[in-house]
């Protein structure tokens, strides 16, 4: 048996220090909406979140992100190369609009702008709690 896959991913999880504020920055930056959440747990005093793009109006629209509390374990630095999941890259429709945008949003970008594998071209910047996220646009010739 072989397992189907349906196009794309479900959703990525990012384990955060504070739940809601991770919400804001990327609904901020990235126009990003709230799809589905947890009640308030007891344990963090936070809820979890499900965020998609502005046109994802359930969770069953697309490429999600889920935001939910950490644990205590200490959060060590991470560069590009290391081991494990690098970075979130967001496909955009228009590269230098949202490159303005994140730009005039205060964004620190790590890097230029750079060709992508595949095609297309990208920039990398940290989100608000220092997860590597890149912006990518990809054209058909």
């Amino acid at each position: 048996m072989t397992i189907k896959l349906i196009s794309g991913l479900d959703h990525v999880a990012i384990a955060a220090d504070n739940t809601e504020q991770m919400v804001q920055w990327y609904s901020r930056m990235l126009g990003m909406v709230v799809v589905a959440q947890t009640e308030l747990m007891e344990s963090s005093g936070q809820r979890t979140y499900l965020i998609g793009a502005a046109n994802c109006r359930d969770a069953f629209g697309g490429m999600m992100l889920e935001i939910m509390p950490r644990n205590e374990h200490v959060r060590r630095p991470r560069e590009s190369h290391d081991p494990g999941i690098s970075h979130i890259a967001w496909m955009v429709e228009d590269f230098d609009e949202a490159y303005a945008h994140l730009a005039g949003q205060g964004v620190g970008f790590v890097g230029s702008v750079v060709g992508a594998v595949g095609g297309g071209r990208l920039i990398s910047f940290m989100d608000c709690e220092g997860n590597l996220t890149q912006i990518v646009e990809r054209k058909k010739p």
